[in-house]
């Protein structure tokens, strides 16, 4: 014999729980639209410090001297500090570029230096940065004649992002990013 199943008639019950449901999942939609924003907005921060570092690194000191005449004529840039901060700033597609930070700094071998013991200075401080020089030379006098190296000189690239989250779920946040890069030219 089949036995009949009693279902007992519960109205409104998808109500309840669709009250229940759809906020948590909007809720969950909007973190997740927020934080890919976010991502985005890192990544970005990344490649522009990247793509600042890379073209730091091949307009040096020695781009100075080759192209002097050039950049006496405006034909071509004169890379400084203020020039790179404006570059980093022209690639910023999806940032506000007033809440960008850029700093660029050089590492490099104090002159005259006896050991390898780096100094790390602004873009702009020629006067100790070795004139934005590929290369450092430092005196290993521990060899027996003493001996001259060469070292690579790095300059970094730093970006600051002060992002406040779409929908201020949460405070404002640096996003930050540093490349670090050897002088090439």
């Amino acid at each position: 014999m089949r036995c009949k199943a009693q279902w007992t008639v519960r109205r409104a019950t998808t109500t309840v729980e669709a009250a229940i449901v759809l906020p948590v999942a909007l809720f969950l939609l909007l973190g997740l639209f927020v934080g890919a924003l976010g991502v985005f907005r890192y990544q970005e921060t990344a490649h522009i410090a990247r793509e600042t570092a890379r073209f730091a690194t091949v307009h040096g000191g020695q781009y100075a001297k080759d192209e002097a005449a050039a950049i006496q004529s405006g034909s071509q840039p004169n890379v400084d500090k203020a020039y790179l901060i404006n570059l980093a700033k022209g690639m910023a597609i999806g940032l506000d570029p007033n809440f960008l930070q850029v700093t660029v700094t050089m590492t490099v071998l104090p002159p005259a230096s006896t050991a390898p013991s780096t100094a790390t200075f602004d873009w702009d401080d020629t006067a100790n940065n070795l004139q934005r020089s590929p290369y450092s030379v430092w005196t290993n006098s521990s060899l027996n004649p003493p001996k001259n190296i060469e070292l690579e000189n790095m300059v970094a690239v730093t970006v600051s992002y002060q992002w406040s989250p779409e929908f201020y779920l949460v405070g404002p946040i640096t996003l930050s990013s540093t490349a670090v890069m050897p002088m090439s030219h």
